[in-house]
């Protein structure tokens, strides 16, 4: 990926960022007119994928820095504030979603308790739901994004360690060694009550992480992320064409297995990251970084633009879209409101993001501006992971 940083943050990474979670927003309102349009219906990977490839490259600018200098203590304590900022933001998400999910229940016979959501292990076992929900180990469907970044982060200071000490080859072998050991021996955090391991299985899903993480430290170091190789590229864009056509032409299961590689590398399941999905992720983040109009595109807009701003503040615009998405699951299921009905929501819930981060762009300019002295920008003050 070329993407060199324009200044103390590069507005890019927000913009992508932005475009991930309105797509997830979208995306959680399953049936609404644009859910087919999102680029989750056109490959192998979707929003999740790429805002947690992003979340790496911003945890390098975030915490690196610093760390790699020696100064250790500092970007410790800021990891452990945001891990605690990311788990009370998760409980009070899934509480918040709770409610809205129940009222749909209540008033309108949404079937809560016969899809899919995981809200029926709460119903048939409340005693033991309430110890699974603080311990992360029972998570709804639609909430359960917040407790991989949690992990993730966890896992940040062993990815800095390595990096640091033994260098950034050494950190992805690590993390390569770690991704095939979960498909090997199916590793995967346990959930409670309830069976079975998490949908966004840490054990897994942390070789992106790492690999935004490798990014961002050579952005870091002024080299060059993965170099330009032409024919990497176009063999990279056939993929995701070939991907589509796969996908499209819903041809899961034409391919047979192959008998030598564990079970868990081939099939396209969401917790296992399987080979096919996470090359359709890295894929699309190379042809992306490779393609100057792409990126040159993006640098020529304002840092000031609305999707730079909801880059900025992604994980309370991420908290509200979660809430307004199940909102407008309970608006479809009980008024089935039309093409129009829906576009007005999802407008109304886009713009309500945007009016979020705009303000609290606002409290922060305002906050700096009572500052005195004033003082140089941060630069560790790239997010680092808000879902």
């Amino acid at each position: 990926m070329n993407i060199k940083p324009l200044g103390k943050r590069d507005h890019r990474i927000d913009i992508l960022r932005a475009l991930a979670l309105l797509s997830i927003f979208i995306n959680h309102i399953p049936g609404n007119i644009l859910e087919p349009f999102t680029h989750k219906n056109f490959g192998l990977s979707d929003s999740a994928e790429a805002f947690v490839l992003l979340a790496g490259v911003a945890s390098a600018f975030a915490y690196f820095p610093r760390f790699s200098a020696g100064a250790i203590a500092l970007p410790l304590a800021k990891i452990a504030k945001r891990v605690v900022v990311l788990y009370v933001a998760h409980l009070a998400s899934l509480m918040v979603g709770l409610g809205i999910f129940c009222i749909g229940l209540q008033q309108w016979g949404m079937p809560i308790l016969d899809t899919p959501l995981n809200i029926n292990v709460l119903y048939a076992e409340p005693i033991k739901g309430f110890i699974g929900i603080p311990l992360m180990t029972h998570q709804i469907g639609y909430h359960n994004i917040l407790p991989l970044y949690v992990c993730l982060l966890i896992f940040l200071p062993v990815l800095m360690v390595v990096a640091r000490f033994f260098g950034l080859a050494a950190m992805l072998v690590t993390s390569v060694a770690i991704y095939a050991a979960a498909q090997v021996f199916a590793l995967n955090m346990p959930s409670y009550p309830g069976t079975g391991g998490w949908f966004f299985n840490p054990f897994t899903w942390q070789i992106i992480f790492a690999t935004g993480f490798f990014v961002g430290v050579r952005v870091l170091r002024g080299q060059t992320p993965v170099p330009l190789w032409r024919p990497l590229w176009w063999l990279a864009l056939g993929y995701l064409i070939a991907a589509c056509i796969y996908h499209r032409f819903n041809l899961y299961g034409s391919i047979p297995n192959v008998s030598w590689l564990p079970h868990n590398f081939q099939i396209n399941e969401k917790p296992w990251v399987a080979l096919p999905r996470l090359t359709h992720i890295l894929s699309l983040a190379y042809v992306v970084g490779h393609s100057p109009l792409i990126m040159n595109g993006l640098g020529r807009l304002s840092p000031d633009n609305m999707l730079s701003r909801i880059g900025r503040n992604s994980l309370p615009v991420f908290w509200l879209g979660t809430a307004l998405s199940v909102v407008g699951q309970v608006v479809l299921f009980a008024d089935q409101p039309g093409p129009v009905g829906q576009l007005a929501f999802l407008a109304v819930g886009i713009l309500a993001q945007a009016g979020l981060a705009y303000f609290l762009d606002y409290l922060g300019k305002a906050s700096k501006a009572k500052a005195a002295p004033k003082t140089v920008a941060d630069p560790a003050s790239q997010d680092a992971v808000a879902a």
